[in-house]
């Protein structure tokens, strides 16, 4: 399988550079880990890999940011990619936008600062478990649907016969 995708936006950067090496010890060998310091610019990084056809699996990010704050970034991305893993990672969201996140960016878990690594590695882990089963759920659903049309073919042929 090619290699996923994790997205890390904050805008403090010592948290991305931190949160950034963290992940590569842990998930270079499956994914591509990048950073931005901004919803915007992060918004701009993944409609870039998206249009190259790579699949984002997970985007982590801060919730307290210069212009977009986080809940409405996942939001925007949860359109965009409604499968993608989002995590809130934050020291400063208030339980609105924890909510907001939930109901309308497909929150998947909120997590505080400062993080504990290895929870939020084990965390990661099966939520990237989960997307990847559910990935190729599709992939064979498609492949079952496929199929089913093909019959559905097939039989009416025969029944003109």
């Amino acid at each position: 399988m090619t290699k996923g995708y994790i997205i890390c936006v904050d805008d403090e950067l010592s948290v991305l550079e931190t949160l950034q090496e963290q992940l590569k010890a842990h998930f270079s060998q499956s994914h591509e880990i990048e950073i931005a310091n901004s919803a915007e610019e992060a918004l701009e990084l993944i409609n870039e890999i998206h249009s190259n056809g790579e699949i984002i699996e997970l985007i982590i990010s801060d919730q307290v940011m210069p212009g977009m704050k986080g809940d409405k970034f996942l939001e925007e991305i949860h359109k965009m990619l409604p499968d993608a893993i989002k995590i809130l990672l934050t020291g400063q969201a208030g339980l609105d936008s924890a909510i907001h996140a939930i109901n309308y960016g497909g929150l998947n878990r909120y997590v505080e600062k400062p993080w504990n690594i290895d929870t939020l590695t084990k965390d990661i882990k099966e939520l990237i478990l989960k997307f990847r089963h559910n990935l190729e759920n599709q992939h064979l659903l498609n492949i079952l649907n496929n199929r089913i049309l093909e019959l559905e073919e097939e039989n009416q042929k025969l029944q003109k016969n």
